[in-house]
């Protein structure tokens, strides 16, 4: 088997993350500037009981960024507030809820522990920490499970990478850093601690250089494809040749509904939910190497990737909270069901979703739109041209490539074919590890065939359908128009600059607060990949045929 890589009743009892004072708090330090204040988060009913949700929130997949001990006890490079105080996490868009028995020591959502049996304790990132989003609206905040975050990875990855250098430094710093990860205080063992952070603060470095963007990607997005292609060609195959720069972000995608698509990408070029699980791990700091053996050696835990993604089929989208963000207009509603219909249902079809005819496994899914071409959609064609145009040398698999006759007269193969097989035998030589029947490693993979995209599928987008989207600003794929108002008008009227970070919700145009703020990102539209052109559909429509289709929305 091959493999690619990659409403509800409206409200639960709120749940209030009370986080201690400054003073009391040991994540902080008494000279921090930043207090950590209180803060109550209201939780919709989006199906998950507390379980599903915390098991979400905390299920390591195999992500490996640093040695656990260390991220505990890492200060900011320019105080002795530690990195991951709540109050320098929700600086970079991360959640942070209060501790609890899954969670004792306060990690922000979508932090894992992740105990690997030879190589120790490291923490490292789940879905949730892209995939959780949090709305703010008259001082009340929403979580919306499954949505998109305004976590900036890039800055987070920036002030990661500082603090080590800081540390390394700084013989204060450096002291109190070895005071609490060091069981043996002796000179030796600090000088070995000194050499393994040295090498840990080198691949930091390494990594943060070889898929850096042309343009900060800000909060909510990143350049997984990009990524996760220089972290198996260039970094694994140990091919510099092979690094691409990382122009072309796109918004992290919200989940509910896609364990039930047929293609499970922006761009339709994944139909393996676990393959593309593996590769998403990979592309946030799973451990990747070749054995003695010649094959791939993983950290992904494949284990929890299924789990995850059999947690998210019960997924529901958020519904719209009226006593929060204020009552819908049904009768605007109604009207604005007719306008969705004429110009939106073609392309977002409604429930239920159309379905695929049964595989040979006897499954259906939902079916997802990508027949729109680029040509037509008008939509920034950066991203997924970067991936289905991007080539490499195979390295150690060309072997594999000749056979298939994949080689092409430059030497280089397609990168997603290359993905393809890299992802491919981690997953069987972790079923073959453990014996699994044809049956569990069909459960696995979802009972997916093995189906290749079409060219038209990798070269588009796919139009998914709109539950839940109310909640999803910025967007389009890279997240390059501020609201769903912005949306409706021509290209040429929206705006080409804004600023994104500020979870400040406005409910009547269906978007975050575009004003700067401390900790916000320009977001230019003229950079490489963040054109905020095409989608004009709708865009005829008067101001009160927008709202009407607006109001509508809200009731999805």
């Amino acid at each position: 088997m091959r493999s690619t890589f990659l409403r509800a009743s409206l409200l639960v009892p709120a749940l209030t993350a009370t986080s201690a004072c400054t003073t009391d708090d040991p994540d902080q330090s008494s000279t921090s500037a930043i207090s950590d204040a209180d803060e109550s988060v209201v939780l919709l009913d989006q199906g998950w009981s507390p379980e599903l949700r915390s098991r979400f929130y905390t299920t390591t997949q195999g992500s490996r960024m640093l040695p656990y001990d260390w991220f505990l006890a890492l200060e900011r490079p320019t105080s002795r507030q530690k990195l991951r105080a709540a109050s320098n996490m929700r600086r970079m868009g991360f959640l942070v809820d209060d501790r609890t028995a899954d969670n004792p020591d306060r990690l922000p959502v979508g932090f894992a522990k992740d105990v690997h049996p030879t190589r120790g304790a490291s923490v490292g990132l789940t879905c949730a920490a892209c995939h959780t989003g949090q709305l703010e609206y008259n001082g009340t905040q929403v979580r919306i499970d499954g949505g998109q975050s305004m976590v900036d990875l890039e800055a987070f990855q920036d002030e990661l990478l500082a603090s080590l250098n800081a540390t390394l430094a700084d013989a204060n710093k450096f002291s109190r850093f070895a005071a609490d990860v060091l069981a043996d205080p002796s000179e030796a063992a600090s000088t070995g601690l000194r050499a393994e952070m040295t090498a840990v603060r080198d691949w930091w470095a390494a990594r943060i250089t070889r898929s850096r963007g042309l343009s900060p990607h800000g909060p909510s997005r990143t350049d997984a494809f990009t990524i996760i292609g220089n972290e198996v060609a260039c970094k694994l195959l140990d091919i510099p040749a092979n690094c691409n720069v990382a122009f072309a972000p796109t918004q992290f995608p919200f989940l509910w509904n896609t364990p039930d698509f047929d293609w499970v990408q922006y761009n339709s070029s994944v139909h393996n939910p676990l393959g593309r699980n593996v590769g998403e791990v990979t592309g946030v700091f799973a451990e990747l190497g070749f054995a003695a053996n010649g094959t791939l050696d993983s950290t992904a835990n494949i284990d929890n990737l299924y789990v995850l993604e059999e947690t998210l089929k019960s997924l529901r989208a958020p519904s719209w909270p009226e006593h929060i963000l204020g009552p819908i207009d049904h009768e605007l509603a109604a009207a604005g069901e007719e306008i969705f219909v004429a110009q939106c249902a073609s392309c977002h079809t409604e429930d239920p979703q159309p379905r695929t005819a049964p595989n040979r496994f006897g499954m259906t899914f939902a079916k997802v739109n990508f027949a729109t071409p680029l040509a037509v959609l008008g939509t920034d064609r950066s991203a997924a041209l970067a991936f289905a145009t991007r080539r490499a040398l195979p390295g150690p698999f060309a072997p594999t490539f000749a056979a298939a006759g994949l080689i092409g007269p430059d030497g280089k193969v397609p990168l997603p074919a290359l993905l393809n097989v890299a992802t491919g035998s981690i997953i069987q030589k972790f079923f073959a590890a453990n014996a699994f029947p044809t049956l569990k490693q069909l459960q696995y993979i979802g009972f997916r065939e093995s189906l290749s995209p079409s060219t038209a599928q990798l070269t588009t987008y796919k139009a998914r359908p709109l539950n839940g989207i109310a909640f999803t600003p910025p967007y389009l794929h890279n997240g390059s128009v501020a609201s769903i108002y912005e949306l409706l008008l021509p290209a040429a009227q929206r705006m080409p600059a804004f600023e994104v970070g500020s979870k400040a919700y406005d409910p009547v145009v269906l978007g975050y607060s575009t004003a700067r703020t401390a900790h916000s990102v320009a977001f230019d539209t003229t950079e490489v990949g963040n054109a905020n052109s095409g989608h004009e559909f709708g865009t005829s429509l008067d101001h009160a045929a927008r709202m009407a289709l607006i109001e509508y929305l809200k009731t999805l």
